[in-house]
């Protein structure tokens, strides 16, 4: 029993000593390098610059005169007033119809009114426009359509020729209503028509007239045209649409069976009917 215990006491110790011996060696060793030690030195923040930074210089405003001078002010620039274009002399602005006289046939006095009508198309508005004169001129008689780039000129034309605003121009408008391929009417020229109004009419009628003998196809543009004017300006036009419109739009549209016109040239011609009615 003794002998027992002083042999694990003996081991314990002998054990003790031995890791004590193993750790004193392992600090007493000169081959292991120090860990270093850095330092740091402070640094002092450069002193802020008090140079102010240079601003471009703004070129002078002004110009310089044909002898060198220079002036301080911004050279003006003449503006050029817009073209004023207004009637022909003598033309007559404001519609005055002569008198009718009672025992004149009323057919006959409705087309004397057209006829005033047409000789004095500045009366009901308008401008003259001598580029709408340089138009007209290229583009009648109406020119025969070569290809689709030609197509394109002539449509360009009549485009800007709507923008000139005077009412000679509803000869140009009007004249694809009869033409045979090559053309298509449309709001544009539709348009163009019924803002001219009245003067309108003499170059519009016409081509019913022409519809109204030869029967067949009839273009829209016509009926629509029309009824659109006479409708608006019924008092101006007096006679001409219940003595010469209306008849004639009654015979294309009491032609329910087709026998001499289209069905879309009755369809259209009732449509405009009911519009002046109304």
């Amino acid at each position: 029993m003794l002998k027992d215990l002083f042999t694990h006491r003996l081991f314990i110790g002998v054990f003790v000593l031995l890791m004590c011996a193993v750790v004193s060696v392992y600090f007493l060793r000169t081959d292991i390098p120090d860990e270093p030690i850095k330092i740091y030195t402070p640094v002092e923040p450069l002193p802020k610059s008090t140079a102010e930074t240079p601003v471009a210089e703004t070129p002078p405003q002004g110009h310089v005169h044909d002898d060198g001078t220079f002036h301080p002010e911004p050279h003006e620039i003449p503006v050029e007033p817009p073209v004023q274009y207004t009637a022909p002399q003598g033309a007559v602005t404001d519609p005055d119809f002569p008198a009718v006289d009672p025992s004149e046939d009323p057919v006959e006095a409705a087309y004397k009114r057209l006829e005033y009508i047409k000789n004095n198309p500045y009366a009901w508005g308008g401008v003259h426009s001598e580029r709408a004169t340089e138009l007209i001129a290229q583009l009648m008689p109406l020119p025969e359509i070569i290809d689709h780039d030609h197509g394109d000129e002539v449509s360009e034309l009549m485009y800007e020729l709507t923008q000139q605003g005077d009412p000679r121009a509803a000869e140009v408008f009007a004249a694809p209503m009869s033409a045979t391929e090559g053309y298509m009417g449309g709001n544009l020229t539709v348009n163009a028509l019924v803002e001219i109004g009245p003067p309108a009419v003499p170059y519009i009628l016409p081509h019913l007239e022409k519809g109204v003998i030869e029967g067949g196809v009839m273009s829209i543009d016509i009926f629509r045209s029309l009824s659109r004017i006479a409708a608006a300006h019924r008092g101006d036009l007096g006679g001409i649409v219940d003595r010469i419109i209306i008849p004639k739009l009654e015979v294309i549209a009491a032609d329910e069976n087709n026998e001499r016109y289209s069905p879309g040239a009755v369809i259209d011609a009732q449509e405009a009917l009911s519009v002046l009615r109304q």
